[in-house]
């Protein structure tokens, strides 16, 4: 029923129209004016200037011109709240009373209004809920107010829901917006919910760095899609590794490829296997690592995959392969085939090696050294601290981060805090990062306040809130991918999580699947 039919019944049958001025407005005392501010007041009076007439020019004008008095209509302090629900392109999804005046004419007046001059204008983002829609509380008063009592109600959903509903949305600067004001807990939990959400959306030529990173998560939906890579030999890294997260075995995949004639497919399927060998596969992997006339690429992977299966024959072969010719071979294979607690003859020999010319067996041989020898062989590294080439210190790096003890958290400390290259620094604070153990944590904190805006990214953990954030915006921290790595899989994911947010929309959809991948690989593997 329209607003003039509902007066028309109420006022009675056959009265004249109101008096008006010549402007079209009854004489009444002024309305006060809308409040907001921004684009968020424009919305509002342009809502209101929709209804206006028909609120006060006409209903309210008919009922004080032809009702009594004492009519329950024209009781000075009616006033109705109406709550409007709106799509965002002006569309009215629903209205109902919010707080009745007392009066259903009154009421259903107020509604009719509402509906009969539907639909409104496009909303400005500032007054969307989390739903997508506006919703708004509206005052319909007899008195002066009239119809200028409007404000939005902002719906907010549970963080993590919200999130999602946001990305679907399209929405996707005001999740980042509502994670980066959410408080440290909610935040960190709140974008495990982004990252799986993002990847719901994310572009479909990302796909297979998508099932990747959904494998990193414990989530099987992109399996097929990561077999299919690994057996047609496509970015067989990426597909391998993520399957190995999802413990697929790889073999079965790669097996009649690793066998057959040598080239691209039987480098392809040894590459898989540096993510996991099992038995099947070993005298294909043992033919490529001893065959001379490969590619060294190929026999290097090979030495790696031999370093993933504890069995003899594969430890025979890198103990041969440590005496190639190749300085490559000779580290691969070296730190291959350590295994923890190597005893003193083990150890003799990897000290030795400390001083090979090459500068990537040095590297290996300390790595190895700390592998079989533990927090107690830290001090015999102090030659360390001399060499020129970084790869030694990033190697030993790589190895202390997987070690817990005060020892080996100083040496990365002091490695983090030396002078040398920067690449052995960032090399020493990224393993200090991934760590869990209270020695590393201290470690780390002292880079807070370096003068290098990326390490101070990653000491920046235990830093209050807004100094963490400082850290992890700053401008040209788009690129600290594998220090956000590093905080992602250790005790740094509230930092992490800082820096993802503040960088999200520098980056482009392959780093934003890569960061996602590294997130979830952090995670207990729950699913969504």
């Amino acid at each position: 029923m329209t607003t003039s039919k509902r007066a028309f019944l109420l006022l009675a049958a056959g009265l004249v129209p109101p008096l008006v001025l010549a402007t079209g407005r009854v004489q009444a005392a002024d309305e006060p004016p809308v409040q907001g501010e921004g684009r968020t007041l424009a919305y509002l009076n342009d809502l209101h200037n929709k209804v206006h007439r028909a609120w006060a020019d006409s209903f309210l004008a008919m009922a004080a011109a032809r009702l009594p008095k004492d009519h329950p209509v024209n009781l000075a302090t009616r006033a109705v709240v109406v709550e409007l629900v709106l799509a965002r392109g002006g569309r009215l999804i629903g209205t109902e009373v919010s707080t009745p005046s007392g009066s259903s004419e009154f009421d259903t007046s107020a509604l009719d209004v509402v509906r009969d001059n539907a639909p409104y204008g496009v909303a400005p983002e500032e007054v969307v809920s989390d739903d997508g829609n506006v919703h708004v509380l509206w005052t319909f008063a007899r008195d002066d107010r009239q119809c200028s009592g409007l404000q939005v109600r902002n719906v907010q959903r549970p963080l993590s829901q919200a999130v999602r509903s946001l990305l679907a949305q399209g929405r996707e600067h005001v999740a980042i917006q509502r994670l980066q004001a959410a408080g440290d807990e909610a935040r960190e939990q709140g974008f495990l919910s982004f990252a799986w959400a993002w990847l719901d959306r994310a572009e479909v030529d990302q796909g297979l760095a998508v099932a990747a990173a959904r494998a990193a998560g414990g989530d099987h939906a992109g399996e097929k899609r990561l077999r299919q890579a690994v057996e047609q030999g496509q970015d067989v890294e990426t597909a391998a590794r993520g399957l190995a997260r999802l413990a697929i075995p790889l073999c079965p995949l790669v097996k009649e490829k690793l066998e057959g004639p040598a080239g691209e497919a039987r480098g392809a399927a040894v590459a898989a296997l540096g993510f996991g060998l099992e038995r099947e596969c070993l005298p294909g992997v043992l033919a490529v690592a001893n065959d001379r006339s490969a590619p060294e690429s190929q026999r290097v992977a090979a030495a790696q995959a031999l370093g993933t299966l504890d069995d003899p024959d594969a430890r025979k072969t890198l103990q041969g392969l440590a005496d190639d010719k190749s300085p490559a071979m000779r580290a691969v294979a070296l730190l291959a085939g350590t295994r923890p607690g190597g005893g003193r003859g083990a150890v003799f020999r990897l000290t030795g090696l400390l001083h090979d010319p090459a500068p990537e067996v040095r590297g290996a041989a300390a790595a190895a050294l700390l592998r079989t020898g533990g927090e107690a062989m830290v001090p015999q590294l102090f030659q360390l601290h001399k060499e020129k080439d970084p790869r030694p210190g990033e190697a030993v790096a790589k190895e202390l981060g997987a070690m817990n003890g005060a020892a080996s958290a100083e040496m990365l400390g002091k490695l983090a805090h030396s002078k040398s290259d920067r690449r052995v620094r960032l090399a020493g604070a990224r393993a200090l990062a991934v760590r869990r153990d209270q020695p590393a944590r201290k470690a780390l904190a002292t880079l807070a306040g370096d003068q290098d805006a990326e390490l101070r990214f990653l000491g920046s953990r235990d830093l209050e809130a807004p100094k963490r954030l400082a850290a992890a915006s700053a401008p040209g921290g788009h690129g600290w991918r594998n220090s956000y790595a590093a905080l992602a899989a250790g005790l740094g994911r509230l930092a992490a999580a800082d820096w993802a947010l503040a960088q999200f929309p520098k980056l482009d959809a392959a780093a934003r699947v890569e960061i996602m991948a590294a997130w979830l690989a952090g995670a207990e593997p729950v699913g969504k």
